[in-house]
């Protein structure tokens, strides 16, 4: 009877179960997850909550008097032992004007130093409360750009405690920004406010005092190798100078490496961590260009000096053995020969120490040719510790490794303009014909006023380096206003480098056929004679410059045939020149507004007008000088009215190209010239063009469209002009 009884209402507690528990049962079926949904703390906790940022900077605590003062003495002892170091001729001679940018030599302020210099009061001779203030304020700057509150700002968070944790990353933030920029002694801190309709989280800094540079020694261990070809020595020169015209291999002095014992910052100054980690980085990288290619920096200590608020650092770094320049090694298959490949080297094997910025220049070089979908240039350290000693200095080569790019390609082009329509133009290029960067282009245009085929070529490094052989020879058909032509025509030019920007060229052309001008028949002539340009091109980029600037000359004395022998001199000067009126934060110029210009002019003496052949005279008007006016319809014109040509002739045209997006831009422009029949421009009668034009930046250069009017109209041309083409005008 008892069992039965236990049994019952056991029985029954096991059936009334899940009626307990119906409803958590039916949670648990309903979430497979099975998960416990923890309860809300807050009205907050679960929804996204939207907040806002306050961000607080105090201003930094000026220097003590007596700190400075202290200071300023251990400044001038660092000056002093610089000036010492200097005093050693054999340790501190003086760098080439390529190595002195990067030198690491103390005692003047690198440019980051001076930029960190140029915040204290003393040299903006500001009063201290606006310095102080001035450097709060570019904290608050930089904490802004480093927030995650102000980053994620627009995503809010799910609930208060997701907030605190950006505020938290934000205040760790905030504490290493205090401390790279020399602020040891700052701290931060947040505060988080829930009560209104968003949330307010409130970050302050206290930067306390900023400490500056006292001292930043350099050691090496072990001390530099100095061999006796390091000492004094020349080096082959990047380019052939005057006296390469002569013949002559230019070579330039290089001085004894020097091996700096302070960093090249300011003691004194306020120096951050960026600008100490590039000036410690710095030395290393000069004395790879010194002939130490392993040189690098084995140990970095810095210290604080509290009493005196400075930043100490002492620098170990490891020279290694000394190096000489190696031969290139052509690892791998490739269509460009290797011996072209070695001769557009920038120096001569084991003629000079070995310098990194050299071999970075020619691997830059190599990847400008064209020739490459990559390059690889890779010393073989290996081989070249094996074979240095004590008191031995090695070469050491580099394994160039490249990958072949298609060396041909066809391409197509076509334009219109009012005065003749639509016209195209195909072209073939083959850039590596001979095995040696060989440029072959094929163009056959076909316009209104011109059929045929013109043919360019060019040899790089044709005998030397720097040295390029180009020539072109044409055939063609042309019909203008001013003449008909039926000839063949060429030229060829020794052009050499002679520094970074000019370029000297000697060569000879001629041309011949027949011609019909003038209410005359097809008549024969031939011309021939040498020519030498000189040029100075200093533009950033050849597609669509920013800055810089592009002169050129040309002079040819001529002789030939055209009813009768005749003798001339010819000239032309043109000057482009191109300004940026924004810059970008690297200071380097910015697209946004360009403005171009340019001017050019000619002159034929020693011949009367009719004694030329019509197309070797000087022609104005249209797309590629005076916008707004027909082709070649500035000038004398003759008794039917037909564009005559001059012996003289002078251009101007002027643009600004404003960009309004990555891809579009107008361009507002006015345009002048004429051409006389003096031997020598009158600037007398100048007729001008103005116009807008719109502008579709392609990777291959800008689509162009201009509309333009003549401000002197000639009777006969249209009111409005059209052109369509691809790249600049000028």
């Amino acid at each position: 009877m008892l069992l039965t009884s236990r049994f019952s209402r056991f029985l029954c507690w096991l059936l009334m179960l899940p009626l307990l528990g119906g409803c958590g049962l039916v949670q648990m079926l309903q979430d497979p997850q099975h998960e416990k949904k923890p309860a809300k703390a807050d009205s907050w906790a679960a929804d996204p909550l939207p907040y806002d940022v306050k961000i607080i900077v105090e201003r930094p605590l000026p220097r003590p008097e007596a700190a400075v003062e202290e200071l300023q003495k251990e400044a001038a002892a660092v000056t002093r032992e610089v000036a010492a170091a200097r005093a050693d001729r054999d340790a501190y001679a003086r760098p080439l004007e390529d190595d002195a940018a990067s030198s690491g030599e103390s005692g003047e302020a690198s440019d980051a130093a001076s930029k960190g210099a140029a915040r204290e009061d003393d040299e903006r001779g500001a009063p201290p409360g606006d310095a102080l203030a001035a450097a709060a304020e570019a904290l608050k700057d930089k904490m802004e750009a480093a927030s995650t509150l102000e980053q994620l700002r627009d995503e809010a968070p799910d609930g208060r405690l997701a907030l605190e944790r950006r505020a938290r990353l934000d205040k760790d933030a905030a504490e290493q920004l205090l401390q790279a920029q020399g602020y040891y002694e700052g701290t931060a801190d947040f505060s988080l406010d829930t009560t209104g309709k968003k949330a307010l989280v409130t970050l302050r800094l206290v930067p306390g005092p900023r400490y500056v540079l006292g001292y930043a020694r350099v050691r090496y261990e072990p001390e530099p190798q100095v061999p006796e070809a390091f000492r004094n020595g020349t080096r082959l020169a990047q380019y052939s100078g005057l006296q390469g015209l002569l013949g002559k291999e230019a070579r330039e002095p290089v001085s004894p490496p020097r091996f700096p014992r302070h960093l090249r910052l300011a003691p004194g100054k306020p120096v951050t961590a960026e600008e100490m980690l590039e000036a410690v980085d710095r030395v290393g990288r000069y004395l790879r260009r010194q002939g130490y290619p392993i040189a690098k920096v084995t140990d970095s200590r810095y210290t604080l000096n509290r009493e005196l608020r400075t930043l100490n650092a002492d620098i170990t770094i490891d020279p290694g053995p000394p190096a000489l320049m190696g031969e290139v090694r052509l690892v791998g298959d490739s269509a460009v020969s290797e011996a072209y490949l070695r001769r557009l080297a920038y120096w001569r094997p084991d003629d000079e120490r070995w310098n990194s910025r050299r071999v970075g220049n020619y691997g830059d070089r190599l990847r400008g040719l064209g020739l490459f979908n990559s390059v690889t240039l890779t010393p073989a350290l290996e081989e070249w510790k094996k074979n240095s000693g004590p008191g031995k200095v090695a070469p050491l080569p580099l394994d160039l490794r490249v990958e072949d790019a298609p060396f041909r390609s066809l391409a197509a082009e076509a334009r219109y303009d009012t005065d003749s329509g639509f016209g195209v133009e195909g072209e073939w290029e083959h850039r590596n014909f001979f095995g040696n960067g060989e440029e072959l282009r094929l163009n056959l245009p076909i316009t209104t006023e011109k059929q045929g085929l013109v043919a360019h070529f060019e040899k790089p490094a044709f005998l030397r380096s720097g040295q390029s052989l180009n020539a072109q020879a044409s055939a063609l058909h042309e019909d203008t206003d001013a003449y008909e032509r039926r000839g063949l025509a060429a030229y060829a030019l020794l052009n050499r480098r002679v520094n970074r920007y000019w370029r000297v060229g000697v060569g000879v052309g001629g041309d011949g056929g027949q011609i019909a001008e003038d209410g005359h028949g097809m008549r024969l002539y031939s011309v021939i004679g040498p020519r030498l340009t000189i040029s100075r091109d200093s533009r950033d980029n050849r597609v669509s410059p920013r800055d810089g600037t592009l002169a050129h000359i040309q002079a040819s004395p001529l002789g030939g045939y055209y009813d009768d022998t005749f003798t001339a001199v010819t000239g032309k000067a043109e000057w482009r020149g191109y300004y940026a009126l924004f810059h970008n934060r690297r200071g380097k110029p910015d697209d946004r507004l360009v403005l171009a210009a340019r001017a050019a002019a000619g002159m034929m003496a020693g011949v009367p007008l009719h004694a030329m052949p019509g197309s070797l005279r000087y022609y104005v008007g249209g797309a590629g000088s005076v916008r707004g006016y027909s082709y070649q319809a500035l000038g004398p014109r003759n008794h039917k009215g037909d564009p005559l040509g001059g012996r003289s002739f002078q251009l101007v045209n002027m643009e600004a190209r404003i960009k309004i997006t990555e891809d579009l831009g107008f361009v507002p422009f006015l345009d002048g010239g004429m051409a006389y029949r003096d031997q020598y421009p009158t600037l007398e009668d100048m007729h001008w063009g103005a116009g807008l034009g719109l502008r579709y930046f392609t990777p291959v250069g800008p689509l162009r469209l201009d509309v333009a009017t003549p401000l002197n109209p000639v009777d006969g041309d249209p009111p409005v002009h059209f052109y369509i083409s691809i790249g600049q005008s000028f």
